[in-house]
């Protein structure tokens, strides 16, 4: 079967990632493409050497061209797809529309990565895209939530409750697994004591991300004289950003946060962790970062937002979002363990991703619905 793949753009995202993990899953049956909205992005290089032969329709962010969306259409004329597979709302609307003008009809597969907890949070050009979608989203002939959360949610704004599926993501335990090399080797890095128990936040920079209630909730807990170390790592998390400069400052935690930007070797860097956190205030529906950090073998601390709490659930701490001073407390709460509490939870945490969410049983249920929309059932 010939699947095509319509995306906003290849930036380093939840839904982005979890795209290139099935197209690189073992055993991948079907020829693939996958179309970028807007040009660049740093998971270019790794779709392209998936064989998924990109291409981009050199909007930017944002936009919507009519012309755009023709010659999408004619490149489904060309490459007569049998499913094509929209991903988040500008990816989904823009399958849509393209198939229809295409003449072709293929099977249209919408798949919504995120959770719709208030409208009024959205930026304005995706709420237009959110409201038009509602209607159209009848049209599909299926849609995929990656969080039960999610979908209930889009239903309640009026998505169609018809041929819905729930697929987790997937996470590939074998480059995301215990490395105890990289403890030592990351605090040799950072300057830091065995002892000092190291914290990490993995997101881009964002206001749903919140890494400045973070910075709050580490303020808090240095000031009770806890041995901690931050590190934080996403795009625009660096030094140059004046905002997380302030915040370290005005929380008086210089030293004690180390600003790593976007990061290639993730898999080395969440292996370092005693706790991974996610903190995000809204939009999450099933976060990538938890489950990789699951995989590693590290526990992890979330907000109550998406599915968080259903992953987790026994392995790991959830409190509510936007609340720094819950957040402080469950943070010294996992920093007071001895070490040996803390492996234990990040073990039982590898054991449900083993168990529950590994890539290869998660890429099976999408060959699935692809063979189901596509006619090869």
């Amino acid at each position: 079967m010939r699947i095509l793949h319509v995306i906003p753009a290849l930036v380093t995202g939840g839904a982005q990632m979890m795209l290139a993990k099935l197209l690189e899953a073992p055993g991948a049956a079907h020829q693939q493409r996958v179309v970028a909205l807007c040009p660049g992005g740093g998971l270019w290089p790794r779709v392209a050497a998936s064989g998924a032969d990109p291409c981009d329709l050199g909007l930017t962010p944002g936009e919507i061209s009519p012309r755009a969306l023709l010659r999408l259409a004619a490149l489904l004329r060309r490459w007569r797809p049998d499913v094509v597979h929209g991903w988040m709302y500008h990816g989904n609307l823009a399958a849509l529309l393209a198939s229809r003008l295409s003449g072709r009809h293929p099977a249209v597969l919408w798949n919504i990565r995120h959770s719709l907890h208030d409208m009024s949070l959205e930026k304005g050009a995706t709420r237009v895209v959110i409201r038009a979608s509602v209607p159209l989203s009848r049209l599909a002939g299926a849609t995929v939530y990656n969080a039960q959360v999610s979908a209930r949610q889009h239903q309640r704004h009026g998505y169609t409750s018809r041929d819905v599926e729930i697929i987790p993501n997937g996470f590939d335990t074998e480059r995301f697994r215990p490395d105890p090399q990289a403890r030592a080797s990351l605090r040799s890095e950072l300057g830091l004591a065995p002892s000092t128990v190291l914290l990490g936040h993995a997101a881009r920079y964002h206001p749903m991300k919140d890494h400045l209630a973070l910075i709050r909730a580490l303020g808090r807990l240095v000031g009770e004289g806890a041995d901690v170390h931050l590190l934080m790592a996403g795009e625009g998390v660096t030094p140059a950003n004046e905002a997380l400069r302030e915040a370290i400052a005005a929380g008086g935690i210089d030293g004690r946060v180390s600003l790593l930007g976007e990061r290639q070797d993730m898999p080395r860097l969440l292996a370092s962790l005693d706790l991974a956190i996610l903190c995000s205030a809204w939009g999450e529906g099933f976060p990538n970062v938890l489950g990789e950090a699951m995989a590693c073998g590290v526990p992890c601390l979330a907000t109550d937002v998406g599915d968080c709490e259903m992953l987790l659930q026994a392995t790991g701490g959830v409190v509510p979002p936007g609340d720094a001073e819950a957040l402080a407390a469950a943070l010294g709460w996992f920093a007071g363990m001895p070490q040996e509490v803390r492996r234990s939870l990040g073990m039982a945490a590898r054991e449900r991703i083993l168990q529950e969410f590994a890539l290869p049983a998660v890429a099976r249920r999408y060959d699935a619905l692809y063979e189901r929309l596509g006619g090869g059932a």
